[in-house]
């Protein structure tokens, strides 16, 4: 029998991805998320439940029935913007959408290895001095959603002191890769020059801070990091998920311009400026990377071009637009 995993936010940007390489890997998955798949694709080869992790009862009755080796929490309201306009839904699918999850793997007695995807907006406003970030950095949230998921981790590892649940949490830095929404800064410009480009909009990218340096990562190498964390992390364990070197705004910026099919021009949008912005962030992956070999492969060009692609072919009708998460 193959191994099975269940996984949360399935219909969101990482959950699809993951699925994926779950399945080329013989894993059988069972994807929960809030809306009905988009795309047949990878959906059409595994099991597919529409359930909202705040709906305690489903997610009792198919975590019994389905009983995982592996559980992948990936449910969240993951949007930054929008964890400013609703905190307090921000915090409730953190807090109680996961305990529902945790819940149903004690009452039904399923003893699966749970990675909790937490992020690295916990780390909060990070000095130049103390880059890179490591996972001893102390969390100072400077967002709904980054105090949304130091609540979710504290959670998680309350759980696994007291209950015994096999957790492993990782904080992923700035993922990117063909299939995100615009909610995020690099598939923001991405969308816009796929805009332009069909003649959609005028050929002007509007941008926020440009001067903002991230750490980014392809998420086709965040769900093997997952994967390697799921088999050989150690449990009650925090991890960081990142490529360790970190990019300005402007570079991703520039580089998407450079692959544009049109020319176009940059105007700063004070709607796109953060009401609190990290200058800068990068984060050190050694504690991952001496456990389990795991590296990133993907260089930012080529996930940049894929992205771009992506987005052409949502613009053109091609794909079905994307979703948060």
């Amino acid at each position: 029998m193959n191994e099975r995993a269940l996984i949360t936010g399935a219909d969101g940007f990482v959950g699809r991805h993951l699925a994926r390489y779950l399945l080329e890997r013989g894993v059988e998955v069972l994807g929960l998320g809030l809306h009905p798949p988009r795309e047949p694709e990878p959906w059409d080869a595994c099991a597919y439940e529409v359930c909202d992790v705040l709906d305690r009862e489903k997610v009792l009755s198919l975590v019994c029935d389905f009983r995982p080796e592996y559980v992948f929490h990936l449910a969240a309201q993951s949007s930054v913007r929008r964890s400013w306009e609703n905190p307090w839904l921000t915090y409730r699918v953190a807090l109680e959408g996961q305990a529902n999850v945790f819940d149903a793997l004690l009452e039904g007695e399923v003893d699966p290895v749970v990675h909790v995807a937490c992020s690295a907006e916990e780390y909060g406003m990070v000095g130049e001095e103390e880059l890179p970030v490591a996972e001893d950095r102390p969390l100072r949230p400077a967002n709904p959603y980054a105090l949304s998921k130091v609540i979710q981790e504290e959670h998680a590892l309350f759980c696994h002191r007291v209950h015994g649940v096999r957790v492993v949490v990782t904080r992923a830095f700035n993922i990117i890769g063909p299939g995100q929404t615009r909610e995020f800064v690099a598939s923001d410009f991405a969308h816009q020059i796929a805009e332009i480009e069909a003649g959609l909009r005028e050929p002007v990218i509007r941008v926020g801070n440009l001067q903002a340096r991230r750490d980014f990562s392809d998420v086709r190498d965040l769900v093997e990091a997952f994967w390697k964390l799921v088999n050989l992390g150690t449990p009650g364990e925090v991890y960081n998920v990142c490529s360790g070197e970190d990019r300005s705004v402007g570079e991703v910026l520039d580089l998407l311009v450079s692959m544009s099919r049109v020319p176009v021009r940059v105007e700063v949008d004070a709607g796109k400026l953060r009401k609190a912005d990290i200058p800068a962030l990068r984060g050190d992956n050694r504690k991952l990377c001496g456990l389990t070999g795991w590296k990133p492969s993907i260089p930012l060009e080529e996930t940049l071009r894929d992205l771009l692609q992506w987005c052409r072919e949502e613009v053109a009708g091609l794909r079905e637009p994307s979703r948060e998460a």
